[in-house]
């Protein structure tokens, strides 16, 4: 059953469901959202044309591979069936459509900018849309869209300054936290890239950077995963010497995993029947925290001689090993009412492992004890360390003392507010990932407005009020811009104010009859133009699923979608200047379910919260592992005597790593749980 256990390694599987709307669309972000499926790259050289043969072929093949929403690199990445459908829907979706627009004044200019247009470099690309479109509609769509200031072109693609370095910029289907696809598709890149750039000289030439939240993560998991292996063979080495110096037998020590094994198994077998998955997470931290029960079988054999038999021994130690065990697992069990779902696994995988390593040692270890073993004594001389602070009985309460201080006194904030430093990231990956986003134009989005309604049309019209609010204050430099679905999918009432401002086909013959004169168009080229009109007056309006399996409706996918029966619109926020007035300017707004949300700060609010359930958590465990003891033991006293060196060892190794710069956070807080453990 255990080998059969479906191992998850998507980050995105460790966190909680959220007790607030706001807690939800903000976790719904985090494992789905736009922002972290996006992974930007540069191709750096020397030879610019190289870079930006490389950077064609990339993007070719990954726009080809099936993996990736979106890929851009400069070139166009339209469709030609996505061009035409845009070209169908021009008089719905272009803002600039009034009835102005067909006037024989705005005709005259519009049909000048025309020529003025065929003697410029655009000639190839405006002279065929000319005929249907001459008031160009369509290349005013565009550049509505263009909400972004794009990077200098070279051949074609993107280009940073001095043409150092190709750009380019990709959203894969896989979400974000879905490291095992990420990190394929990360490989699948730089395999990529290494046949597209030819020959040995030419890679060599040719260096690929990458970053992004996605690309960031799979680093972290690396790292995390490397050191984790370092530092287990480290620790398995350091015990495994230990006890075979103890014990001088191979095969004592192969014995003593064989409780650790069975906690481990049994471990994995419940979480996976309790929650359908274990996640890699819950099974490399749980396995540490199992580490505690080494003790029992050092238990047993410590207590063994040349006249006992191992059964016997068992039975005599074990109402203590069974109290030890009881409190321990109670102290554990305080994580399976945590709002996180990993630590909900953790604390069931080490209840479990607990009780199952127990009972293995407790009725199936004596029975594989060779008889007449007996530990040998002479190499156990560590304990003659131990006992030799007997002798200094005030050196360990004035070290308790003296950590408690250091603690209160200490102008180092004990708590992590700032959910950014919980991040192992380096200074230099941040400082790569900024550097990428400046050169493409891609801000870290913190900022958001979030539209909320009961329709698709609702959300779009609350959307569109919106966007008149916020462009006084981009005007004004007080807001850089901003995105929104409203601005590719107009409501379907705008729409039909726009199909109202289209003239009907009499009146618009007739004004480009008159607007004709004196120019060298002639009329029968336009009427494609003519026909185009009459279409779109009673033309059904568009909405999103018009655009479904495009590039303009993944990108409405990422901006509009429906969550817990409703419809949400987020508007992405850039340069925010003044965060307290944008908060103050939407506060009226609540009324029509209109919200700001500051990212960082909602997170660092959630994370806050969760630290306080987790500290709450961790006195209920406390209490439990005390009302346990006292069962137990009966004596007051004799409690207080127990729990006093597992308080004493959490207070010194708190007052420790905060003396060191150490901020605490909800990571600690589960890790002074194995402390407990190593206690009892």
């Amino acid at each position: 059953m255990a080998t059969q256990a479906r191992v998850e390694t998507e980050l995105s599987r460790l966190l909680p469901e959220g007790t607030t709307p706001t807690e939800r669309l903000l976790l719904t972000e985090l494992r789905t959202g736009s922002t972290g499926r996006l992974i930007l790259m540069a191709l750096e050289g020397e030879d610019a044309d190289l870079l930006a043969g490389a950077s064609k072929q990339l993007a070719a093949w990954m726009r080809n591979s099936g993996a990736f929403h979106y890929v851009g690199n400069g070139e166009q990445s339209w469709t030609k069936e996505e061009r035409e459908r845009l070209f169908q829907h021009r008089y719905l979706l272009s803002p600039s459509v009034q009835e102005s627009t067909f006037s024989q004044d705005h005709l005259r200019d519009s049909l000048e900018q025309r020529l003025s247009d065929l003697a410029s470099p655009l000639s190839p690309m405006v002279k065929g849309l000319i005929p249907a479109d001459p008031t160009g509609e369509f290349m005013k769509i565009l550049q509505t869209w263009m909400t972004w200031t794009a990077p200098t072109r070279h051949q074609g693609v993107w280009f940073s300054s001095g043409l150092r370095r190709a750009l380019l910029l990709a959203e894969t289907k896989a979400a974000g936290f879905d490291m095992e696809s990420q990190e394929r598709i990360q490989g699948q890149i730089r395999d990529t890239l290494r046949r597209v750039a030819g020959a040995p000289t030419s890679v060599a030439s040719v260096h690929l950077v990458m970053t992004g939240p996605s690309v960031i993560a799979v680093e972290m998991q690396q790292t995390i995963q490397d050191e984790a292996w370092r530092l287990s063979l480290w620790a398995t080495l350091l015990v495994t010497t230990f006890l075979l110096v103890s014990y001088g037998s191979v095969s004592i020590l192969v014995l003593s995993l064989v409780p650790l094994t069975s906690a481990i198994v049994a471990g994995i077998v419940a979480v996976d029947l309790a929650f359908g998955f274990i996640h890699g997470m819950t099974l490399a931290f749980g396995i540490t925290l199992l580490g505690v029960v080494d003790d029992y079988p050092i238990h047993l054999f410590s207590h063994l001689t040349r006249e006992s038999r191992a059964p016997a021994v068992m039975k005599e130690i074990w109402p203590t090993m069974r109290l030890g065990v009881v409190a321990t697992a109670l102290g554990f069990s305080a994580l399976l009412l945590s709002g996180f779902p990993g630590l909900s696994q953790l604390g069931l995988f080490a209840m479990v492992g607990l009780f199952t390593a127990a009972c293995v040692t407790r009725w199936v270890l004596p029975h594989l004890v060779p008889t007449g073993f007996q530990a040998r004594r002479e190499g156990l001389h560590v304990a003659r360390l131990f006992d030799a602070l007997t002798k200094a009985r005030l050196v360990v309460p004035l070290v308790v003392v003296l950590a408690i201080g250091s603690v209160v006194w200490s102008d180092t904030p004990l708590w992590e507010q700032d959910i950014a430093n919980l991040s192992p990231i380096s200074t230099e990956k941040k400082v790569r990932d900024q550097a990428l986003r400046n050169e493409l134009g891609v801000p870290d989005v913190r900022d958001l407005i979030v539209v909320e309604g009961s329709s698709e049309e609702e959300v779009l019209q609350r959307s569109e009020a919106v966007a008149l609010a916020l462009d006084p204050f981009v005007a004004k430099g007080e807001l850089g811009g901003y995105d929104l679905a409203a601005r590719y999918l107009p409501s379907r009432k705008t729409q039909q104010l726009r199909q109202g401002a289209l003239p009907d086909r009499e009146t618009l013959e007739r004004n480009l009859t008159s607007t004709l004169k004196g120019l060298p168009f002639k009329a029968s080229l336009f009427q494609p133009f003519l026909d185009a009109t009459g279409k779109a007056k009673t033309q059904e309006p568009v909405d999103s699923q018009t655009f479904r399996g495009t590039a303009l409706g993944l990108k409405l996918d990422s901006l509009l979608f429906t969550r817990e029966g409703r419809w949400v619109a987020v508007v992405p926020l850039r340069g925010v200047s003044d965060r307290r007035k944008f908060r103050e300017l939407l506060t009226p707004w609540r009324e029509q379910e209109v919200s700001y949300l500051d990212l960082k700060e909602e997170s660092n609010r959630m994370v806050a919260a969760y630290r306080n359930e987790a500290l709450g958590l961790l006195g209920w465990g406390g209490l439990s592992i005390g009302i346990v003891l006292l069962v137990g033991l009966r004596v007051p006293v004799i409690v207080l005597r127990v729990m006093l060196p597992i308080g004493s060892a959490m207070v010194v190794v708190a007052a420790l790593l905060h003396a060191l710069g150490e901020r605490f956070s909800l990571f600690h807080i589960a890790s002074f749980l194995l402390v407990i453990g190593l206690g009892l």
